[in-house]
């Protein structure tokens, strides 16, 4: 049972869906930390930072806890994303489609936001990875996210390349019998994934990039 675990951002880039395409599982966290100038809430687009307003949430608080107002934060990045795209190569297959899914987002919470437009943009590339938001465990670091995997009965866990940082020497995982594979994704671009629908024939071909030699490694630094 491979299982991935990321957290709930506003329309994320190639690695967050090569991650799901690739996981058995797919873990959502939205008792992260909330951080105003995180992907929470702000989007790389065109090679520039786009974000959207909350009304609620501070540094320390949860993602989870994050408020927007849903007429205006969902009119703020639908204009946002026409004013980046509409000239695109793809805007007439995939523009309705991204707006619509915006405009439909009735909620008062960031994180629901982010969840539908995850869900919609899911089905646009035709991923089947179930999508879960597991139990908030007790713990913190990566005794909080093994708890979390266990949930799913993990037998592997998923991370993406930048989780070196807190899983390389946490021996939570090893304790829970999961091993850590890296992720392999090459990315072509660091934009949003929109970048990815507008701009390319085939999305799929580059959300499921990877290196050349895999740089995919367990802890026993054995090829995933």
């Amino acid at each position: 049972m491979i299982v991935a675990s990321r957290q709930v951002d506003l329309l994320p880039s190639s690695e967050f869906w090569y991650d799901m395409a690739k996981a058995d599982t797919f873990d959502l966290r939205i008792a992260d930390p909330f951080q105003p100038r995180a992907p929470q809430r702000r989007v790389m687009m065109r090679g520039r930072w786009g974000s959207i307003p909350v009304v609620s949430g501070r540094n320390g608080s949860l993602v989870s806890e994050a408020r927007i107002l849903p007429v205006e934060t969902c009119a703020a990045l639908s204009d946002l994303i026409t004013e980046r795209y509409r000239e695109a190569r793809h805007w007439s297959r995939y523009g309705d489609l991204v707006l619509d899914m915006i405009n439909q987002a009735h909620t008062e919470l960031l994180w629901q936001l982010n969840l539908q437009l995850i869900l919609g943009i899911r089905e646009l590339l035709d991923i089947t990875t179930p999508v879960s938001i597991g139990r908030v465990p007790l713990g913190v670091g990566g005794a909080g996210l093994a708890a979390v995997l266990r949930q799913y009965d993990a037998t592997t866990f998923l991370s993406e390349t930048v989780g070196r940082a807190y899983t390389g020497h946490d021996e939570a995982y090893e304790d829970a019998g999961i091993d850590i594979v890296w992720s392999a994704h090459r990315p072509v671009t660091a934009d949003s994934i929109v970048s990815i629908l507008m701009d390319y024939d085939d999305p799929m071909a580059v959300v499921l990039a990877e290196y050349p030699v895999s740089r995919s490694r367990t802890r026993q630094g054995l090829s995933a």
